[in-house]
C-alpha cells in the first residue's frame, strides 16, 4: 500500500517530534550526570603533593644506579656523583669505603677480611674519602662555570 503525500508528512511531523523528545531527555540526562560527576570529582590542583604522588609510579632499571660487589653483597649506589667518585677510587680502597659506610662494618671487621691490620684501614679509608671529596667537589665546580 502506498501512502499519500499529506500522510508520509504527517509521518515525518510524528517521527521528528519523537526524535525532539528523545533528545531534549538525552540532554537533560546527560547534564544531570554532569552534576553528579562534579560532585565526585576533584581537580589535579586542588590535590596535595603527597595525594598526587600517588597516581604515578616510577620505573626503576638496574642501569640507573651504579652497582658495586664487595665481599659477596651487592652494593647499590643509586647517586650519580657519589657513584662515578666511588669507580674512579681503586678496588681495595673502594670496598674498604663500601664496606665501612654500605655494610656497617668496624675497621676490624674490614681488616680481618682484607688480611691487613685495623690502621692500614683506617688510612685507605681516609685517603679514599679525601679523593671522593675532591672528585665531587671539581665536578660541582665544573657544573657551576
Amino acid at each position: 500500500m502506498e501512502l499519500s503525500s499529506s500522510q508520509k508528512e504527517t509521518i515525518q511531523h510524528q517521527y521528528d517530534a519523537l526524535i525532539k523528545k528523545v533528545l531534549k531527555g538525552e540532554a537533560k540526562n546527560y547534564l544531570i550526570e554532569l552534576v553528579k560527576r562534579a560532585g565526585r570529582e576533584v581537580c589535579f590542583s586542588d590535590l596535595s603533593e603527597s595525594e598526587l604522588n600517588k597516581f604515578f609510579v616510577t620505573d626503576t632499571y638496574a642501569s640507573d644506579y651504579f652497582n658495586f660487589e664487595v665481599a659477596g653483597y651487592d652494593i647499590i649506589v643509586k647517586n650519580d656523583l657519589l657513584g662515578e667518585a666511588l669507580g674512579t677510587l681503586p678496588d681495595k680502597k673502594r670496598n674498604i669505603v663500601l664496606m665501612s659506610y654500605f655494610l656497617d662494618m668496624s675497621d676490624d671487621e674490614i681488616g680481618a677480611l682484607l688480611n691487613v691490620v685495623r690502621s692500614t684501614v683506617f688510612r685507605h679509608r681516609k685517603s679514599a674519602l679525601a679523593k671522593i671529596k675532591q672528585y665531587m667537589e671539581g665536578k660541582s665546580n665544573d657544573e657551576h662555570k
